[in-house]
């Protein structure tokens, strides 16, 4: 495969980049910046799913400032970002679904736990790290490659 453009001759990266959005006729290529505020996001997210799975094992009232923070999150991530990194919309999808399964998993084994050994505050931090972590690798890779642009 060659990087030359008959028409314009050889064609950096971020040329190509620009040229395939310009095809698929999506905003002009994103910055540094909207990766960073990207990686922010799916970051956030996961931290308020890990935090709100363990709120709302200790009362049903938290599951409103769950759902009010989440939503918090979503708004300040589609004022702040310019264009989505390529990319980074699939990785960050699979990431709060890697959170979603491991909110099963945890409140499951919190709950098988619970029933067999007892639970001290330290299971409650386990979990809530579980859960976070599948959305905070994906927050690493997304800040990762925007970082090598």
């Amino acid at each position: 495969m060659t990087t030359e453009n008959h028409t314009t001759g050889a064609v950096d990266r971020a040329e190509a980049a620009r040229l395939l959005a310009e095809v698929e006729g999506r905003p002009p290529v994103s910055s540094t910046r909207d990766a960073r505020i990207f990686a922010w996001f799916t970051a956030l997210i996961a931290v308020v799913m890990g935090a709100g799975t363990i709120a709302i094992m200790f009362s049903d009232w938290a599951m409103v400032p769950y759902a009010v923070l989440l939503l918090a999150v979503i708004a300040w991530q589609r004022r702040a970002i310019g264009a989505s990194p390529r990319g980074s919309a699939r990785t960050s999808f699979w990431g709060v679904v890697g959170s979603g399964v491991m909110v099963l998993v945890v409140v499951t084994g919190l709950h098988v736990i619970r029933t067999t050994i007892g639970l001290t505050p330290w299971w409650y931090l386990l979990g809530a790290v579980l859960v976070a972590v599948p959305g905070l690798i994906a927050a690493a890779r997304i800040a990762r490659r925007g970082a090598s642009r």
